[in-house]
């Protein structure tokens, strides 16, 4: 016979797993640490860094050539490098200058200029965004030859040369009509009394 307000041996040992339940509930959860890295924290000398382009620049002989390093946005046109190339060792006569460009807006990338030449490349990055060529090829007062991305125009046009006021040659790509050359002549010399100086001559190969 069991009295009442007696606990039996059962009842203790469940009063202590709930205890037990209890205490483990509170305990505040740990936090899984992750190892250090293996590799020693990196340190950048501040001196070392400003050595890159002090002041933003920087300027570098070689033989024959000279290079010019800027800070990018630091330039207004987003020269980030210039190299010069030159004839002789005492770098007077000038055959080259290349020009590198970052974040500009019209995507050129790289100018080169001839000056004895007097003719200007320019390479421009490609963006399916914007209706910018990708290659220029100038010569002053003479020819000007242009490359297109074959997604920049939806006219299919990849390339068109201009021989100042002489002719205009252009290739296409893709297009429904099957049109892959034009050209157009125009001739100085003609000229009529109603003062037509100029005789346009169109040619279609498809």
């Amino acid at each position: 016979m069991l009295q009442p307000g007696k606990k039996t041996s059962e009842d203790e040992d469940n009063e202590e797993d709930n205890d037990d339940d209890e205490d483990e509930d509170e305990l505040p959860e740990e936090v899984l640490d992750m190892p250090p890295p293996w590799c020693p924290k990196l340190f950048i000398n501040r001196d070392k860094f400003a050595d890159g382009t002090p002041g933003g620049e920087k300027t570098v002989f070689y033989k024959k050539c000279k290079v010019d390093f800027y800070s990018e946005c630091k330039q207004v046109d987003g020269l980030v490098k210039r190299i010069s190339i030159y004839e002789d060792y005492k770098r007077l006569v000038m055959k080259e200058i290349r020009s590198y460009y970052a974040n500009r807006k019209d995507m050129l990338i790289m100018r080169r200029r001839f000056p004895y030449e007097f003719k200007l490349v320019e390479h421009y990055e490609s963006s399916e965004k914007t209706n910018h060529w990708k290659k220029l090829v100038q010569i002053d007062g003479h020819r000007r030859i242009l490359y297109f991305y074959h997604h920049r125009n939806k006219d299919g046009l990849i390339y068109r040369e201009e021989e100042i006021g002489s002719k205009t040659q252009e290739l296409f790509k893709n297009r429904e009509d099957r049109l892959v050359y034009r050209s157009v002549t125009f001739d100085a010399e003609k000229s009529t009394t109603d003062n037509q100086n100029l005789t346009l001559q169109e040619n279609h190969t498809g």
